[in-house]
């Protein structure tokens, strides 16, 4: 069922990342926006499994085609596209960079790539790479491979072990976002789950 609330604040987050983008001197804060979406994945990602009596290896694959044919569709068309229009419209160099960035972002791993080549967001975003943005979408997908074992660990504890599981978890990646340095912490999966199970907490309560 739709979720008009969500919708709502979802094209609120969107406005606010926009906004950074579109006037960032006057918006310095919409980034925002990003970590909002993460903590609606997590409250969407509890509210689908919370659904499911068993997690058995029939529904964990229901989970990932749906997930597939929600993402993958327009994501393969989306780099499809930027490979005829890259070449039209950049130079040579950054046409080069584009082909070595694109392999990371057709596996979803754009923010890992941003981690090991020590990349600053806020400084590709004034530089000629086209694929900057998909670092939160790896962030989302790299959150679905691990969100079945949370909920099935937390299941397997019980009520109280379980609530207690998910504040260990929140509690270290929020430590570790803040005890990192900030490329690792705006870019790690490890330092976005606070976000998502923050989210899981909400739709539980």
């Amino acid at each position: 069922t739709k979720r008009p609330d969500i919708q709502g604040i979802r094209g609120l987050a969107i406005s606010a990342v926009l906004a950074f983008h579109l006037l960032p001197e006057l918006f310095p804060s919409g980034f925002v926006g990003v970590d909002i979406f993460f903590v609606l994945s997590g409250y969407l990602m509890s509210s689908i499994i919370a659904r499911e009596e068993t997690l058995n290896l029939k529904v964990l694959c229901g989970f990932y085609t749906r997930r597939f044919k929600r993402i993958v569709p327009l994501y393969a068309l989306l780099l499809l596209s930027l490979y005829f229009f890259v070449p039209l419209l950049l130079m040579r160099r950054d046409l080069s960079k584009f082909q070595h960035d694109a392999m990371w972002a057709a596996t979803f791993a754009t923010n890992i790539h941003s981690i090991n080549e020590e990349f600053d967001y806020f400084a590709e975003l004034y530089d000629s790479n086209v694929l900057t943005h998909t670092w939160s979408l790896g962030v989302e997908i790299q959150y679905y491979v691990i969100v079945p074992v949370i909920v099935i660990s937390q299941r397997k504890l019980g009520k109280t072990f379980g609530s207690f599981l998910l504040s260990i978890l929140i509690a270290a990646s929020f430590t570790y976002q803040f005890v990192t340095g900030k490329n690792v912490s705006f870019n790690s999966l490890l330092a976005r789950v606070w976000q998502f199970l923050g989210g899981a907490i909400a739709h539980e309560v």
